[in-house]
């Protein structure tokens, strides 16, 4: 699977919003989160994909039924981070 694939199918939504609105009816979701983690971008994914993330040391919000990738990168397409390559290789 190439990483455009990989994201078309995995990476569902933008979630900037939603996610910082849990997070102020919710401090208990700050716990999840490494104190030196700066988080640009919210994206809903998978939970295949939220998996991964984990194994490769990205932060991942797990809560109400559904997972959040807590982007640390911005201003590219997503299929160019580098956890999303590593993550796409390791299926070619």
């Amino acid at each position: 699977m190439d990483a455009k694939t990989l994201v078309d199918y995995q990476v569902l939504h933008g979630q900037n919003e939603v996610v910082e609105a849990l997070m102020k009816n919710d401090e208990s979701l700050w716990e999840q989160l490494p104190e030196d983690a700066e988080i640009l971008e919210w994206w809903l994914v998978s939970p295949w994909l939220a998996e991964w993330l984990l194994r490769s040391g990205e932060c991942v919000l797990e809560a109400y039924g559904s997972s959040w990738w807590g982007r640390q990168t911005s201003g590219q397409a997503i299929w160019m981070d580098a956890v999303i390559q590593e993550i796409a290789r390791s299926f070619m």
